[in-house]
């Protein structure tokens, strides 16, 4: 993902989707979804936390299609597809949902934070992008550790973004 692509990301404070990385371009084009199977003892198992477009979308000239395919799952995982669109996410009630899914234990607890994250930090979906590889480089050192960034750091990053553009 080019510079210029993370700063137009951030400009108009949206999300990349997970499956084909372009770019949702409001809260009602997005989904959140994930993968629920049962593992011996009746117990379930949830995986797969991913943000993507809610209908398919036009790339490269051809319809793809970013949410999983129900059918496909279960037909080679016995995988059930479960989701909500994303506006159940955003906001003080979005948050309430994800430390829901959190306290339930039920979908891998650093997946739910990255979405929380992305959901409710304003700046962090285009700014943990970049800062991913200024970290490794020694030009930035986040105050909280790795992917958890502070205001002033996001702002700094999206700035020095908009300088080398």
């Amino acid at each position: 993902m080019g510079e210029n692509e993370l700063i137009r990301l951030y400009e108009f404070s949206g999300w990349r989707c997970d499956s084909c990385r372009g770019l949702i371009t409001s809260i009602e084009a997005g989904w959140v979804e994930w993968l629920v199977s049962e593992r011996g003892n009746d117990r379930e198992v949830f995986c797969g936390l991913h943000l993507v477009h809610r209908r398919p979308i036009q790339q490269n000239g051809h319809k793809q299609a970013c949410r999983y395919n129900p059918l496909k799952e279960f037909r080679s995982a016995k995988t059930i597809v479960e989701g909500f669109p994303l506006e159940r996410f955003v906001g003080p009630d979005g948050l309430m949902l994800v430390f829901s899914l959190l306290a339930a234990g039920f979908l891998p607890k650093a997946q739910v934070l990255e979405l929380a994250k992305r959901m409710q930090i304003p700046g962090y979906e285009v700014a943990h992008n970049l800062l991913r590889e200024l970290i490794p480089s020694g030009v930035v050192t986040p105050f909280l550790g790795s992917g958890f960034y502070l205001q002033s750091e996001i702002r700094e990053v999206i700035a020095c973004a908009r300088r080398r553009k």
